[in-house]
C-alpha cells in the first residue's frame, strides 16, 4: 500500500460510527469569537502539514470537528477547504467518499476556486483507487496535476506527482514511478516541506523494490521508517513495515516477512485501522503458503476479505483469489483452485498489473498440470514466460530512462551553477567598470561587451539546443537511431519514394537467442553485445542507409532507393558482420547470430507499419528456418 497524507485516504474508524454533516454546524453570530477565520487557517495549515499523521482516529475526528466549529459563517472558500479536507480523513468507506468527493468538485467548480478543485480529484483518485481499481484514479490525478501546474502551486503539483507515480509503481511503470517521485522531491526540497520529503522516501523506496534494485529500496524503506517514528505517524510506519515485508518476500525469506507483517499488524491495531489491518492479514497468506501452511493461509485471507467488506474496499479481491487458489492448491483441491485462479484473472488483467498476471499464470500452470490439463498448462507456461520477459524488458529500459534523467539533472544543475557564476562574475566586471569609468565612451564599451556576452550565450544555446536534438534521437544504450527517429525517417522515406518513384526496402533483424546471453552472464554483458552489434552493423551499411534500435534485441534498417534484390548483399553484410564479432572478452566463447526479413515498398502498403509488419513476417520465417539467414518477403 502506498502511504501519503493527501492520496491513500486511511479509513478511519469513527467513534460515533458516522461522518460529519455534509454542512458545518450553524453558530449564533453573537458566540463566533475574534479571529475564528485566523484560528480555522491555523488549524487547517496544521492539519495539511504533518500533524494529521500523528493523530490516533478518535483524535483526527476531534480535530475535524474543532476545524467544523471554527467555520465562520457564509465563508464558502472555506467551508470547500474544510470539505476537502475531511473529504481525504473522514471516510472509512470508499463508496460514501466518492460520492462526497463528486459532489464536492462540482461545488468547488461552480465558484472557480481551483485549490479545492484539486484537493477533491486527489480525493476522488484515491477513493476510485478503493472502489474501483487503480488505472481509474490516474484520469483524476493527471486533471489535478494540470490544474496544479496552471496555478503555479508547487506544494499540490508535488502531491499529484506522487499519487500518479503511485498508481504507476503499482502498475509495473517504475521508471514513469521514480521520475514522478524525483520530481515531487525537487519540488518538495524547494518549497522547503521536509516532512513532505521525508515521507516520499517511501514512494521512492516501493518504486525501486519493484524495479528490482533491493539495496536501494531498503535504504529507503529503513530512513522511511526511521521518520514515521520520529513524528509518531503509525500509518506511514504499517505501511513501510509491509514494505520491508514485501521485501524479505521477494527474497524468499518468509520467516522475516512474517515477523515484519506482525509488526505492522501491531500498529495498525494501536490505531485502529481497518484497512491497514486487512492488508496484513492478505500479505501474511503468502508466508504461510510459502511455508506450505496452507490452512493458516486460508484463515488470513478470510479474515482480510471481510475486512476489506467493512470498509468497501474491492481493489484487492483479485489477490485473494490468487492467493486463496495458491493455497487450495497446496491443500491439493486443485478444482477449487482452478476456479479461484479464473476468478482472479478477470481482475488482474483489468488492472494492468503485469507483475501479478506473472504469479497467475505460474500459479494456474501448476494446477492446470495436477489437473491433466497439459495444452492449458502448456498455455499458461508460455503466458508466464510472455509476461516475465516484458517485465524484464520493461525494468531495463525504465532503469535507463531514470539513469538518463539523474544524469541529464546532475548536468543542468552543473550548467546552472556554471552560468551562476559567470554570471556572478560579469556583474562584478560591469560594477567595477561603472564605478571606475562613468564616462560615455566606458558606457558604449560595456554595451559592446554585454552584446558579445549574449552573443556568445546564443551561440551556446544554439548549440546546446543540437546536442539535445540528436540525444532526443538517438538510443542511449547503442549509439544508433532510437525507434522515434528511425520510425519517422522511414516514414518519411516511404513519402519521397512514392513522390519519386524510387524503389525503398527495409530490414529488421533480432539477435538470435539473446535471452540466454543475459541470463548466463547479466545485462550488463548483454548492454555490451547489444552496443557492440549496433557498431559492427552500422560499419556495414551504406552512407544514406539508417540503422535505429525498435527496443530490447529488434533493430530496424530503412534502405532508401533499394531494391529487394539489392538489398540482400547489404542484409548479407550485416548478418556476416554480427556472426563475425569477437566476443570473448565479453564471455569466453559466446558468439551470437541474428535472424533477418526483407520486405520492399509495393503499392498497397499503407504506411511503414505495413511495411515493417511484411518485413516482421520474413523475420519470423527466418527463425523457423533455424535462425542465422535471411529471409525475404515477396
Amino acid at each position: 500500500m502506498a502511504h501519503h497524507r493527501l492520496l491513500i485516504v486511511v479509513a478511519l474508524a469513527l467513534l460515533s460510527g458516522s461522518v460529519f454533516a455534509a454542512s458545518p454546524a450553524a453558530v449564533p453570530p453573537a458566540a463566533m469569537p475574534a479571529g475564528q477565520a485566523a484560528a480555522f487557517d491555523a488549524l487547517y495549515r496544521r492539519l495539511d502539514n504533518t500533524e494529521i499523521f500523528t493523530l490516533d482516529p478518535a483524535q483526527v475526528q476531534q480535530r475535524l470537528a474543532d476545524l467544523e466549529r471554527l467555520l465562520p459563517r457564509n465563508d464558502n472558500a472555506r467551508l470547500l477547504h474544510y470539505q476537502s479536507m475531511r473529504c481525504s480523513w473522514g471516510f472509512n468507506d470508499a463508496r460514501q467518499q466518492l460520492a462526497y468527493a463528486d459532489d464536492g468538485l462540482r461545488r468547488a467548480q461552480a465558484v472557480a476556486d481551483a485549490d479545492a478543485q484539486i484537493r477533491f480529484l486527489y480525493c476522488r483518485g484515491a477513493a476510485r483507487e478503493q472502489a474501483a481499481t487503480s488505472v481509474a484514479a490516474l484520469q483524476d490525478y493527471d486533471a489535478a496535476i494540470a490544474l496544479a501546474r496552471r496555478q503555479e502551486n508547487n506544494h499540490l503539483l508535488a502531491d499529484g506527482l506522487v499519487a500518479r507515480g503511485s498508481v504507476q509503481s503499482l502498475l509495473g511503470e517504475q521508471g514513469h514511478a521514480i521520475l514522478d517521485f524525483l520530481a515531487a522531491q525537487g519540488l518538495y526540497e524547494r518549497e522547503g516541506l521536509k516532512d513532505d520529503a521525508e515521507s516520499n522516501l517511501f514512494n521512492l523506496a516501493v518504486a525501486y523494490r519493484r524495479l528490482g534494485d533491493l539495496d536501494k529500496a531498503m535504504e529507503y524503506l529503513k530512513q522511511s521508517e526511521a521518520f514515521a517514528e520520529s513524528i509518531n505517524d503509525h500509518y506511514g510506519l504499517s505501511a513501510t513495515l509491509m514494505q520491508e515485508a514485501y521485501w524479505y518476500e521477494n527474497q524468499g525469506r518468509s520467516t522475516e516477512a512474517l515477523d515484519m507483517y506482525q509488526r505492522a499488524l501491531a500498529v495498525a491495531q494501536k490505531q485502529p485501522s481497518p484497512d491497514d489491518i486487512a492488508a496484513a492479514h492478505l500479505g501474511m497468506a503468502f508466508p504461510y503458503i510459502q511455508q506450505r501452511r496452507f490452512a493458516r493461509a486460508l484463515q488470513m485471507l478470510d479474515r482480510a476479505q471481510a475486512e476489506f467488506k467493512a470498509v468497501g474496499d474491492v481493489s484487492n479481491d483479485d489477490m485473494i483469489d490468487l492467493r486463496r487458489g495458491q493455497a487450495l492448491a497446496g491443500l491439493d483441491r486443485q478444482a477449487q483452485a482452478l476456479a479461484r485462479f479464473n476468478r482472479a484473472e478477470a481482475g488482474i488483467e483489468r488492472s494492468g498489473n503485469l507483475r501479478y498476471m506473472a504469479k497467475l499464470y505460474q500459479a494456474r500452470a501448476a494446477t492446470q498440470q495436477a489437473l491433466g490439463h497439459a495444452d492449458a498448462a502448456i498455455a499458461d507456461l508460455q503466458r508466464y514466460i510472455d509476461t516475465t520477459e516484458t517485465i524484464d524488458r520493461t525494468n531495463r529500459s525504465q532503469q535507463a530512462e531514470v539513469l538518463r534523467f539523474q544524469f541529464d539533472s546532475a548536468r543542468r544543475d552543473l550548467e546552472n551553477r556554471r552560468l551562476l557564476a559567470e554570471k556572478s562574475m560579469q556583474e562584478h566586471q560591469v560594477a567595477a567598470l561603472l564605478e571606475a569609468r562613468r564616462w560615455q565612451w566606458t558606457a558604449l564599451l560595456l554595451g559592446g561587451l554585454l552584446l558579445a556576452l549574449l552573443g556568445s550565450l546564443v551561440v551556446r544555446q544554439i548549440a546546446r539546443t543540437r546536442r539535445l536534438h540528436i540525444l532526443a534521437s538517438t538510443d542511449a544504450l547503442t549509439g544508433v537511431a532510437n525507434r522515434r527517429h528511425v520510425e519517422r525517417f522511414g516514414s518519411e522515406a516511404i513519402v519521397r519514394a512514392r513522390d519519386t518513384g524510387q524503389p525503398l526496402t527495409v530490414v529488421t533483424f533480432d539477435i538470435d537467442h539473446f535471452k540466454r546471453v543475459n541470463d548466463a552472464r547479466g545485462h550488463l554483458a548483454g548492454d555490451q553485445v547489444l552496443a557492440r552489434l549496433a557498431s559492427a552493423c552500422q560499419d556495414a551499411l551504406r552512407q544514406f542507409d539508417l540503422l535505429g534500435r525498435l527496443g530490447g534485441e529488434e533493430f530496424m534498417v530503412v534502405l532508401p532507393n533499394t531494391r529487394l534484390e539489392q538489398a540482400l548483399p547489404i542484409a548479407e553484410r550485416l548478418r556476416m558482420a554480427v556472426s563475425s564479432l569477437n566476443l570473448s572478452d565479453i564471455g569466453g566463447e559466446l558468439a551470437i547470430t541474428i535472424s533477418v526479413g526483407m520486405a520492399e515498398l509495393k503499392p498497397e502498403d499503407a504506411d511503414l507499419k505495413a511495411l515493417l509488419h511484411r518485413a516482421d513476417r520474413a523475420l519470423y520465417r527466418a527463425k523457423a528456418q533455424g535462425r542465422d539467414c535471411i529471409e525475404m518477403h515477396a
